[in-house]
């Protein structure tokens, strides 16, 4: 397992979020958490909502940030050591392009609760998404930032209905037990995989998933000329525009906003 530290731009961010359960449960499930708070970045937090839900697989409280109402959903996961104060400035860009956002806390991570038998990366991605699809998303995407989009890719296994896309930032072919290569093998969806020229070992893996993930889905692959930065700090680097740019123009294509 590689151990992904968390770059400087997130740890500045990660100075303050406000994350808290949702007061409006959607439906009557196991999924539903009762509302807890907590505060880490709530300056970022705008017009989103502090949300919590519970892990499918053990009833573990997680939290994150909901925004948005849209017919098509956006799961963000975060990279190792990190939270959803990284990818909030993101979220509410999609946010404001029309998609329904989930940022959120994998457990023992930002304000989401441990999981009693150790990390669940993948489960926690798993019941982000089918939480986000009780909240009005038919549509879905899932997208992470290194051990994020590990978890994400590796989470696609076990949706149903599937993504419709998946977008992965500097992400491993494998974190603890989430197996990204295999998940991309069988991909019946698109994806789009982003790294960093320099961003070691990250951009081979990158490559190869790209090797591994069917043609005929119409996989992607962005390798940004000379950026050195990791997951979500591609979006504070040289290299924004360029994978800015990518990623809205692969949602466009891919999982374009869509009502309730």
């Amino acid at each position: 397992m590689r151990r992904i530290p968390l770059p400087t731009t997130a740890i500045t961010l990660a100075l303050a979020l406000t994350a808290c359960g949702s007061d409006k449960p959607a439906h009557p499930s196991p999924t539903t958490a009762e509302p807890e708070a907590a505060s880490y970045c709530a300056q970022l937090v705008g017009p989103g909502k502090t949300v919590g839900f519970k892990a499918e697989q053990d009833g573990t409280v997680l939290r994150g940030v909901e925004f948005g109402t849209s017919g098509t959903g956006v799961v963000l996961a975060h990279q190792d050591q990190g939270s959803v104060c990284e990818w909030l400035p993101f979220a509410r860009k999609l946010a404001d392009k029309g998609y329904h956002v989930l940022a959120f806390d994998f457990g023992g991570e930002g304000d989401s609760d441990k999981h009693p038998g150790g990390p669940s990366i993948v489960g926690d991605a798993v019941s982000a998404a089918n939480w986000l699809r009780t909240r009005g998303a038919t549509n879905l995407v899932l997208m992470g930032a290194s051990k994020g989009g590990t978890a994400s890719l590796a989470a696609t296994t076990k949706l149903d209905p599937k993504p419709k896309a998946v977008v992965t930032l500097s992400s491993p072919v494998s974190f603890a037990s989430a197996d990204a290569l295999s998940a991309a093998s069988g991909a019946a969806f698109p994806v789009l995989y982003i790294a960093g020229e320099y961003d070691s070992p990250f951009n081979d893996d990158a490559k190869q998933l790209y090797d591994a993930t069917p043609p005929a889905v119409g996989p992607r692959l962005l390798v940004v000329p000379g950026a050195p930065e990791h997951g979500t700090a591609l979006f504070a680097g040289s290299a924004a525009d360029t994978v800015t740019k990518a990623i809205d123009d692969f949602l466009a294509k891919n999982a374009p906003p869509a009502s309730k």
